[in-house]
């Protein structure tokens, strides 16, 4: 008795059962793929938002800055910080640095007398270096980088909007100097930033480096110097162990530190990582739910099938295999087609972006979620899927299938 042969003729004479049990399977596979890829995507996001306008995953300061940074201290800036580039630029774990100059800005709304002002965050950037440690390619959407010794910025959208600027428009900065005193600047409009993290969108401007160094009385130093590395060669917390004993500037102690050690909302990606898992945990945990009670009911309510076999003399280990092979073989469709279906939508998500509520993210920019989550997928989480959903299919139906086998063929024709 070909025990296979009767299992596919059983699968296509039952459609609506076969269909049925396919789908469960399907629709739990889809749903846990696609979960981890948004999980991935957002994970991957608030890293490197972390990493390009934040902290950079690792970031190297005057350590009496990060003592008195509430206070707000220009003063306590890296001198001579060309050294420490050089040495980053040897380093072969080091993809990038930025050294940068924070500029805490008050603007005002219709002219430099008026009492109305808008806190904006202003920063200090290499544009030359600075290409190769953000994607203005894609921010840039509107206009031109500013050129180096000019008082030009580049704006975000929102804030643009705010102050009602477009290019080639001015707009006057208020602003503390490294002499601890007051300074006020004015700026022409080059360029319009989008923004991936909307909390930054509507704060943030850039300006050339040796302009934030003329206006605010920093000459040579920066405040500090943000780092990308390749964290598949070493973490950001052993380059940054590894950093602070190697990198010295005369007569400045350093604070050379790993994101995730700067700060909690840095940290909280490797909080987020875990909770993830937990969330992928639970999903299993109900997917597995949907794939044992349809196999089951489909098991127990074939008992008139079970005792006709019987009675024609199929026995019970026969029976076993029959079941087994039908639910396999719907499982791998099932999860042939769901998974499919996933990586579908998901690599179509990851191309062209998921856009999530900006209006509850706005305030999530310390952590670095942006408005857009870009769905990643993961060839080791989508196997396990597969693997998953057949291990727990194959378990949900031994069970019940030894069970009905054991039956005689005068019970099961009772059920009928």
């Amino acid at each position: 008795m070909k025990i296979t042969h009767i299992a596919w003729r059983n699968i296509a004479r039952n459609k609506r059962r076969s269909i049925l049990s396919g789908s469960a399977v399907a629709i739990a596979s889809f749903a846990i793929v696609t979960l981890f890829a948004f999980l991935a995507g957002m994970t991957q996001d608030m890293e490197n938002n972390l990493w390009t306008y934040v902290t950079g995953a690792v970031r190297i300061r005057n350590a009496e800055f990060d003592r008195y940074e509430r206070l707000n201290p220009m003063h306590l800036a890296i001198p001579d910080y060309q050294d420490v580039l050089n040495q980053l630029d040897a380093d072969p774990v080091v993809t990038s640095s930025s050294p940068r100059i924070a500029i805490p800005s008050r603007i005002p709304l219709g002219g430099i007398s008026s009492d109305e002002k808008l806190n904006a965050r202003g920063i200090g950037v290499d544009f030359t270096r600075e290409v190769a440690f953000q994607d203005f390619e894609t921010t840039l959407t509107t206009g031109r980088l500013p050129n180096p010794g000019k008082r030009e910025a580049v704006v975000g959208r929102d804030l643009a909007m705010e102050l009602d600027v477009e290019l080639g428009d001015k707009f006057t900065v208020l602003s503390q100097s490294g002499t601890r005193g007051s300074n006020a600047f004015t700026l022409t409009v080059t360029g319009i930033l989008d923004i991936p993290v909307a909390g930054l969108e509507k704060t943030l401007f850039m300006i050339p480096l040796d302009v934030a160094q003329r206006v605010l009385w920093l000459p040579n130093q920066v405040q500090e110097i943000l780092v990308k590395v390749d964290s598949s060669q070493e973490s950001p917390s052993e380059v940054a162990q590894r950093f602070s004993e190697s990198i010295q500037v005369s007569g400045v102690d350093l604070s050379i530190r790993g994101f995730k050690d700067i700060n909690g909302l840095a940290s909280m990606i490797t909080l987020a990582a875990k909770i993830y898992d937990i969330i992928g945990i639970v999903f299993f945990l109900l997917a597995s739910t949907v794939i044992i009670n349809t196999t089951i009911m489909v098991i127990f309510e074939r008992m008139k099938e079970i005792g006709t076999l019987g009675s024609m003399g199929m026995t019970g280990k026969q029976l076993v295999s029959l079941f087994f092979i039908e639910s396999l073989t719907i499982c791998l469709i099932g999860s042939l087609l769901g998974i499919g279906l996933g990586i579908g939508l998901n690599a179509y998500l990851g191309k062209v972006g998921l856009l999530i509520l900006s209006d509850a993210m706005a305030g999530m920019d310390s952590a670095g979620l942006g408005e857009t989550i870009y769905p990643v997928l993961n060839f080791r989480s989508t196997a396990l899927v597969f693997l998953y959903s057949l291990v727990v299919t194959g378990l949900a139906t031994w069970w019940p299938s030894r069970r009905a086998a054991k039956v005689t063929p005068v019970e099961a024709l009772r059920h009928a």
